[in-house]
């Protein structure tokens, strides 16, 4: 089951920018732990997901300037209307560039787009190992760290010489989906690895966890993704 078909069934699409009211526990550093535990391991995923793709506040809609150098500082903290366009995985990450990370063809997921210019931007796309999603809004870092569905491993980590966020599923499978996140200069990019297998394989090998491959997965999709690491 593809990890939105969930949250989309049976709720509404998460409260139009918020986070429905979760909380996280923090953890600076945890390791990636705990066996797998099937049964609704999927269905708590795709909640999770689409509690991510709330913005902060999921008010106004936001502008472009006409490039990031005209706006100094931290642009997250300028108003959400005088900040740059959220980021469109969809339109500027090309299909080869997923299927290099992934290692075969995908198939994108039509009905797990969204396109909601200021407030969420989303694409989904799977093989029969694994579904990468990337999404971006204006969600805070804070509001990450109070959302109690998400485990947080590092709010340190590096990723193909990008800082960010490392979380895993606090409820669910930790094994089985991997979440890093980019606080850029376009938003904050989501990017989630979830094995569809319940061996965990990937490419043909074992692997203990879903955070064992995000290097891999990622590595392809860097040169298209939006810069600066404001976090």
């Amino acid at each position: 089951m593809p990890l939105w078909s969930a949250g989309l069934q049976n709720r509404p699409m998460a409260k139009e920018g918020g986070i429905r009211g979760n909380r996280v526990r923090r953890r600076d550093v945890v390791q990636v732990v705990g066996k797998s535990r099937a049964g609704g391991a999927a269905l708590v995923a795709a909640a999770v997901v689409l509690s991510g793709c709330g913005a902060g506040d999921g008010k106004g809609t936001t502008t472009a300037p006409t490039s990031a150098t005209e706006q100094p500082g931290n642009p997250w903290d300028l108003p959400l209307e005088q900040r740059l366009a959220l980021f469109d995985p969809c339109a500027e990450i090309p299909i080869d560039a997923i299927e290099h990370g992934i290692g075969r063809p995908a198939e994108q997921v039509r009905g797990y787009e969204r396109h909601r210019p200021g407030d969420r931007m989303a694409c989904n796309w799977r093989t029969d190992d694994a579904e990468l999603t990337i999404l971006t809004t204006w969600k805070s870092p804070e509001d990450y760290l109070a959302d109690r569905e998400l485990t947080v491993v590092n709010t340190r980590e590096e990723l193909n010489g990008r800082v960010g966020m490392r979380l895993v599923d606090a409820i669910g499978d930790p094994d089985r989906w991997c979440l890093h996140l980019l606080f850029t200069e376009r938003g904050a990019v989501w990017i989630q690895v979830h094995l569809n297998n319940f061996d965990k394989e990937f490419d043909g090998q074992r692997v203990p966890n879903a955070c064992a491959v995000m290097d891999q997965v990622s590595e392809p999709l860097m040169e298209h993704l939006p810069e600066g690491d404001f976090h």
